[in-house]
């Protein structure tokens, strides 16, 4: 017999991968209930509102990529760590040509200025965002902001024409110019 705990990490799981497939709003709990293989009643005892599965699967993306990041970091050299971060989106290419940025997908359709997930919403790009301006400070303090907002607006830009044209070539592409260009600073 399952867990309690096995029940709930399904339930995250599911909700993650028909979030990013098919959106926040369009994902119903039912639907969340039948991928999982739980039954809908039992949905109600890990989380109360969709908009709690919500929260936890925001909080799930920035924890694992909190955790991607560390991994980098091992390197000393700044410029090491934001090149080796760029193996990430070639990993997933595909999958970034077929549903686009798990963080970016999920930031803006959460950043509606009605939505109760605006803060929820800042914390997906600004884990990246954070952890690539500490790097590009490190390479040049007086602009290591502004070129930490360009490396991140172009990883989403990436994602997005790399969705709109469900070309995985484009972010191979891309990767090897954002390669190019932090190896010149």
């Amino acid at each position: 017999m399952p867990r309690a705990s096995d029940k709930r990490e399904r339930l995250i799981r599911s909700a993650d991968h028909l979030i990013l497939r098919q959106g926040f709003k369009q994902t119903t709990l039912s639907d969340i209930a039948r991928d999982s293989g739980v039954p809908l009643g039992n949905v109600y005892y890990y989380f109360k509102t969709k908009d709690d599965i919500g929260h936890t699967v925001v909080r799930s993306r920035v924890a694992a990529m909190q955790a991607l990041l560390d991994r980098y970091a091992i390197h000393e050299d700044p410029k090491r760590q934001l090149i080796e971060f760029l193996r990430f989106p070639l990993q997933i290419r595909d999958d970034l040509a077929r549903n686009g940025c798990p963080l970016g997908t999920l930031a803006y359709e959460l950043s509606r200025p009605d939505s109760q997930f605006r803060e929820d919403s800042r914390e997906l790009l600004q884990v990246v965002l954070d952890w690539s301006t500490t790097r590009f400070e490190a390479i040049d303090p007086d602009q290591g902001a502004d070129l930490a907002l360009q490396f991140v607006a172009t990883l989403q830009g990436m994602s997005l024409v790399a969705n709109a044209l469900d070309d995985p070539q484009v972010v191979e592409r891309l990767v090897e110019r954002l390669r190019a260009w932090i190896e010149s600073l």
